[in-house]
């Protein structure tokens, strides 16, 4: 844990902690059953991503300046406020399959200029969202950008889903 809340893990920067209630184990989508992830969390930066875009030839050193510029972030603002929109998409890249609930988290916009300002690269804001379902366990999707969310998503009808509820984001 990089924060109380926050974690660096595979590459990412997360909101971690996150618990939802009434979600059914599996869900059927265009004939496959999804199952429910185990843990949930909401990924905030991409540092896999990210970093090369920073220095591409010194990656895990720009990915360690990245991770300082959040934590100067994080310290002076919220990033563990949201809510879900009610917006779910189905993510597909090559055999992946997943459902996401897209959040609103309170000053990603503002993170993601406060890296430009910082580092003079404009870095794309991702859309925060929380994998819930997959169809090969555990295995989500990065979604770096509102390019790639258009380009390999669809808006989820799923009723099942109309009354899952953030419980807490816990510690």
């Amino acid at each position: 844990m990089i924060t109380e809340n926050h974690s660096r893990e595979n590459g990412y920067i997360s909101l971690t902690h996150i618990s939802l209630l009434g979600m059914p184990e599996t869900i059927c989508v265009e004939g496959r059953t999804l199952h429910k992830k185990s843990e949930f969390h909401v990924s905030l930066m991409a540092l896999k991503h990210l970093a090369p875009m920073l220095d591409s030839e010194h990656v895990e050193q720009a990915a360690e300046t990245l991770t300082q510029s959040f934590l100067e972030f994080a310290n002076e603002h919220d990033l563990t406020s949201f809510r879900l929109t009610g917006e779910y998409r189905l993510v597909k890249r090559a055999e992946r399959v997943t459902i996401v609930a897209m959040v609103k988290l309170d000053n990603i916009a503002e993170l993601f200029d406060y890296l430009h300002t910082t580092h003079g690269v404009d870095f794309p804001v991702q859309p925060t969202h929380i994998t819930i379902y997959t169809l090969q366990p555990e295995m989500g999707i990065g979604i770096l950008s509102e390019d790639e969310l258009a380009n390999e998503s669809t808006v989820a009808n799923v009723p099942e889903l109309s009354e899952i509820l953030v419980n807490k984001v816990s510690t």
